[in-house]
């Protein structure tokens, strides 16, 4: 590390004798001298320059990401969750190499400190005679130090125990990116499997899908609520300490122009919060540009120009804080169908009926067609399709019809099955897997039983086996925090408050798929 050294002058109230002075002239009394400071020294700038190789390297990872990113936008892309990971990673390897040479280098000079401190109490303990009179005499050598907090003017300031909480923001200071990392690591983790949410076919993969963005949530969270805290406590304390030794030092001008710089920022950060995934990561890139300023500007005016020059070459990461907030709404993989007259022999040995599936969320009617105490023919349902069969409490056999999202399909489709010759189809509603025999209650007037509707919403059923790539861009860039699911012979998005909401959409896909497009009304229940 390199010293600058400046000759104070110090008047002191005592003579020293001749036997002192030449003490402290002495040669081999010279810490330049001693092996262990020199050795210690060397280790020191050592580790400065292998610091400053990390950083340079560093600093060209980051460069070549961002080109990289830029490159991706200009083309309407991102980058892959695979590329990020590999490029996140080696930045938080490489962040995590300056970290510990930093850390090597804190106790070196905390050792070099040690012996300059003991090699002063030496001299102090000297031998010297009081006298009355004041003269001029001593030369004390102040060294500057790159990292601005080591020096002696903020040390000489500021009582121990607010230059160790100084030492403790400086410390937290350097993992800030590292932390900013990780958290950009885990929303993009979260953006991917928000995405193979809303596109997967598969309810089981969407539930685990559904569990981990749900879990990578949490640790977002916990992550954004460590960098804010850390953030405020780095800002906060900086700020109080190079305030305090201006203040000391009567420099009152950078000092009121510092407090506008600071009340600017705080006042941009309140015009920008609540837009984004999380307001920690704005207000350290907002912060932290103005608290880099005021450390330079401090350095200059303490007369620091090697710390002044290692702020100004320090090249920090770009944080994009403007991350769109994720969300996911809870799909439902419920397959409505309606019926239809085939073949009586549908159902056989070899396709038998299957039992009625119950869903643990949303609304499905059926139309039970009746009770047996043992399984019937087909030619009995007269070529119903779907069917679905189901176990009372007593054992019996009950068999059912069709799956319908609203009452008004399933009053259709009741009506359908009396015209075909059934005596007494009832509508039968599963909300959330329980059962309510809707006709029974309604003809019985039993008010315990709930067939209220509360409200509708609607949902836009798209034909087709696949999505097309277009229709899929539409979707992304006009109702991107919408659920599609695949349900029967196609698939159904929403749900929607209005059906002109869904109208406007359907009115964007039609342009994009000639694919069957329509909208479908369903109940929401208390």
């Amino acid at each position: 590390m390199k010293k600058v050294i400046r000759i104070a002058t110090v008047v002191v109230a005592l003579t020293i004798s001749v036997v002192a002075l030449a003490q402290l002239q002495n040669p081999t009394d010279d810490l330049r001298n001693n092996p262990e400071y020199v050795e210690l020294q060397h280790v020191d700038r050592e580790l400065e320059l292998r610091e400053d190789s990390v950083a340079m390297v560093l600093g060209d990872v980051r460069e070549n990401f961002r080109i990289y990113a830029d490159s991706l936008n200009t083309l309407g892309e991102r980058p892959s969750a695979e590329d990020y990971t590999a490029f996140s990673d080696r930045i938080l390897e490489l962040e995590q190499m300056v970290f510990d040479i930093r850390t090597m280098r804190g106790d070196v000079i905390a050792r070099i400190n040690a012996m300059e401190q003991e090699w002063v109490l030496v001299q102090m303990n000297a031998p010297i005679e009081l006298a009355m009179t004041e003269m001029e005499g001593v030369k004390e050598e102040v060294v500057k130090y790159r990292n601005l907090v080591d020096n002696h003017c903020i040390k000489s300031v500021l009582g121990s125990e607010d230059y160790a909480e100084l030492l403790e923001a400086q410390r937290e200071d350097g993992e800030m990116d590292t932390l900013v990392l990780q958290y950009n690591d885990i929303y993009a983790r979260m953006s991917a499997a928000a995405e193979s949410y809303r596109t997967t076919d598969s309810e089981v993969e969407a539930d685990e899908l559904f569990a981990l963005f749900h879990a990578l949530q949490g640790e977002a969270e916990t992550l954004a609520e460590e960098i804010e805290s850390r953030w405020n406590h780095i800002l906060d304390t900086k700020y109080y300490a190079y305030g305090y030794v201006l203040e000391h030092d009567h420099c009152y001008d950078l000092l009121d122009a510092s407090s506008d710089e600071f009340t600017e920022m705080r006042r941009e950060c309140s015009r920008e919060a609540g837009y984004y995934a999380t307001d920690a990561l704005m207000h350290y890139a907002l912060g932290r540009p103005t608290l880099r300023s005021f450390e330079q500007e401090f350095a200059r005016a303490m007369e620091l120009e090697e710390a002044a020059d290692s702020i100004a070459s320090v090249q920090t990461m770009d944080v994009n804080y403007r991350l769109e907030p994720l969300s996911i709404e809870r799909r439902l993989f419920i397959d409505y169908e309606p019926i239809i007259i085939g073949r009586t022999n549908y159902y056989k040995d070899t396709n038998p009926i299957p039992e009625v599936k119950i869903y643990e969320r949303g609304t499905i009617y059926r139309i039970r067609l009746g009770e047996f105490r043992s399984k019937q023919p087909m030619t009995l349902f007269k070529g119903v399709q779907p069917l679905y069969i189901a176990r009372s409490e007593t054992g019996n056999y009950i068999y059912y019809a069709g799956g319908f999202a609203t009452r008004h399909d399933a009053d259709e489709a009741q009506l359908f099955l009396k015209e075909k010759g059934f005596k007494a189809p009832e509508i039968c509603r599963w909300l959330n897997g329980e059962m309510v025999n809707i006709t029974r209650a309604e003809r019985d007037g039993d008010e315990s039983v709930d067939v209220a509707v509360a409200g509708k919403r609607y949902m836009i059923k798209i034909s087709g086996e696949a999505l097309s790539e277009d229709v899929r861009a539409v979707i992304a860039n006009e109702a991107p925090r919408k659920s599609v699911s695949k349900e029967g012979d196609g698939f159904v998005l929403g749900t929607f408050d209005s059906n002109d909401e869904a109208e406007l959409l359907v009115s964007l896909l039609e342009e994009s798929t000639d694919a069957a497009i329509s909208i479908i009304e369903i109940e929401i229940n208390e």
